[in-house]
């Protein structure tokens, strides 16, 4: 029986999550529309940032959301991918809105 050494210099394949696949949890999310504001794309055109509103769940009040996508440059972490967001009303931010993570390949809502 042999083991198998683990190669310390193979490279993890990462998930580039789309902008459709971004979108359907958004809506998850807020549970209906939102509007998005800006995207931003890394210089081979991969997601990396979204920023989107949606209706919040008072009169007058509504959800910011932020999908991102962080990359250590140097390797010494792994990606982080996920989506904020908090409500605002009149103005000032109040308590924190729905999240999510992309964690070992799937989406897990949080509330």
């Amino acid at each position: 029986m042999s083991e198998k050494i683990p190669n310390q210099f193979e490279q993890k394949v990462e998930h580039i999550s789309t902008p459709e696949e971004v979108g359907e949890i958004l809506k998850q999310m807020v549970k209906g529309g939102y509007q998005e504001i800006r995207r931003y794309l890394d210089e081979q055109d991969n997601l990396y940032r979204i920023d989107a509103v949606a209706p919040g769940t008072e009169e007058g009040e509504f959800i910011e959301l932020y999908y991102r996508r962080k990359v250590y440059a140097d390797g010494s972490r792994d990606t982080e991918v996920d989506i904020h967001s908090s409500y605002v009303k009149n103005g000032s931010c109040g308590p924190a809105g729905p999240q999510a993570s992309f964690v070992e390949g799937k989406w897990v809502l949080m509330d």
